[in-house]
């Protein structure tokens, strides 16, 4: 075996220990219990819950082929929090092979190694590598598919261009926003082939892969515009702007979403961003100058970096456009850009000297081990103790107490953890940024929300869960929580229960 496959596998070991970290002992959040309770529907129930039509938009924003699949993996394997999230950690796996093999063919051995690196050790990447959602399937197959697009031009192999157009499909069909990274793709083909780069035989191909890819998308691609219209109905994504792309490329580089960075690293994350970008563009524009004192055939020189640039920049380019007229701007939904973003980093790493690459890879080695042992230890929002939460719950209930939760971020991991234990959530502000949870979903999960007047009709005590930080949000601006405030209108405020997170309010009926 060759010297650069151990140095795979070994990289292939590092990345399954870092993405193995707290997968069964984290608790399930918000998102990942949401996924699992839809996933164990029927199918049909699943189709109805995302389709269904409310005030003219779908009633879910993601596609349905990641829930099909772990419903099918979830009658194999069962429903633990490790079992569920298995997938996500073996696609995450696969996206480091596929990144190496992606870089093998754009360049070389030694760049291929820089780059699995950069993906087994990105934080973006191991976060949701550990999640029960799509965007691990969304990352492998987009990188797989690339890989697949770079074999078929360079060999035109048919199997090649089949593996291309299978895995491109299944790339748009697990994410809304996959086809911004083949829309990249079609243009910077087009782009070498008028500056005389490159064949116009692969222009037409690809055109004709693209095309196939559309078809069998096409019975979704009807569907996009009504998620797109739930987006802009009733969700939280507003419009971006400049501090957006700093987040962006923060995120791409160090962060890990869905959770608060810490503070203290922000102005380290921001430095290393920059820095990386700024080396970065300074090997393209030295790319560039030698492309232009070279002389070249059929290709054009640097290829591969060029490819990548596009790739990683053009997809959040457009996302960022677009979302100036309809805001569908979601970070983690570029997650196949920020995999070819770190592909361009790596190459560029193996590219500057031995001693500024040494001081740079420490820099960035620095940043990634102190952002990764701050999102190990995260346990704050949108997180909680759900299961103690649950058992404590169980233990202090008397027969006629009711447990309503202040909303769905708190209900659905809680439900998850116990689904016999009674208890209800109360609906979203209709029309907020936070009502996401449309009806005929809840029809399909067969969990409705309430309001606080209908869940507490006829209780002797009530047992209201929240967030601290929901309270906090409230207090910051002189008010008090209106779910309390109504309450303390109409029971007695007897206990208040602080687990982690969690607030526990024991309300006892007037009289009582």
């Amino acid at each position: 075996m060759k010297r650069i496959s151990w140095a795979l596998i070994g990289l292939l070991t590092l990345a399954a220990a870092l993405r193995l970290v707290n997968l069964s002992d984290r608790l399930l959040w918000y998102d990942e219990a949401f996924a699992v309770l839809y996933a164990s529907r029927s199918m049909s129930e699943i189709l109805y819950g995302t389709l269904a039509r409310v005030q003219g938009a779908a009633a879910d924003v993601h596609p349905v082929l990641y829930y099909f699949a772990l419903h099918g993996w979830m009658q194999l394997v069962g429903q633990t929090p490790l079992a569920v999230r298995m997938p996500s950690m073996l696609l995450g796996l696969g996206t480091v092979v596929a990144a190496w093999g992606l870089a093998r063919e754009l360049f070389d051995e030694r760049v291929a190694v820089w780059a699995a690196a950069f993906t087994v050790a990105s934080p973006f990447l191991i976060a949701y590598s550990q999640e029960t959602r799509m965007y691990a399937l969304l990352g492998f197959c987009s990188a797989a598919s690339l890989w697949a697009f770079i074999r078929a031009a360079r060999t035109g192999r048919l199997r090649a261009w089949i593996a291309f157009v299978i895995l491109g499909t299944l790339t748009l069909y697990s994410h809304n926003l996959g086809f911004l990274t083949f829309v990249a793709l079609g243009v910077f083909v087009v782009a070498c082939a008028l500056s005389g780069r490159l064949y116009w035989v692969l222009v037409v191909k690809t055109t004709l892969a693209g095309l196939i890819m559309a078809i069998l998308w096409s019975p979704w691609l009807a569907l996009v515009p009504s998620q797109f219209g739930k987006i802009e109905q009733a969700y939280w994504v507003t419009r971006p702007d400049l501090k957006t792309l700093v987040q962006t490329l923060i995120v791409f580089s160090f962060d890990f979403e869905n959770a608060i960075f810490p503070r203290g690293l922000i102005a380290p994350a921001l430095f290393g961003a920059v820095l990386l970008l700024v080396v970065v563009i300074v090997q393209l524009v030295g790319a560039l100058s030698q492309a232009r004192h070279r002389a070249h055939e059929g290709a054009p020189a640097h290829f591969g970096v060029w490819l990548l640039a596009t790739l990683a920049f053009a997809p959040v380019l457009m996302l960022f456009l677009v979302s100036q007229w309809r805001p569908v701007y979601v970070i983690r939904g570029l997650l196949p850009a920020a995999t070819c973003y770190l592909l361009l980093a790596a190459w560029t790493v193996a590219q500057v000297p031995r001693v500024a690459r040494y001081t740079l890879s420490a820099i960035l080695a620095g940043l990634v081990i102190a952002t990764l042992a701050s999102y190990y230890s995260y346990q704050d929002f949108p997180r909680g103790p759900f299961a103690q939460l649950d058992a404590m719950l169980r233990e202090k209930i008397e027969p006629g107490d009711v447990i309503v939760h202040a909303n769905k971020l708190t209900f659905f991991p809680a439900h998850y953890y116990d689904q016999s234990l009674p208890q209800s959530f109360v609906r979203d502000a209709p029309g907020s940024g936070e009502d996401t949870l449309a009806y005929p979903t809840q029809q399909a999960l067969g969990l409705y929300a309430t309001t606080l007047d209908a869940a507490t009709s006829g209780a002797r005590r009530v047992w209201v869960v929240m967030y601290e930080q929901a309270i906090a949000e409230y207090k910051a601006v002189g008010r008090e929580h209106p779910d309390l405030s109504w309450m303390d209108a109409r029971f007695r405020r007897a206990e208040v229960i602080a687990l982690g997170n969690l607030r526990v309010y024991r309300y006892e009926r007037v009289g009582e």
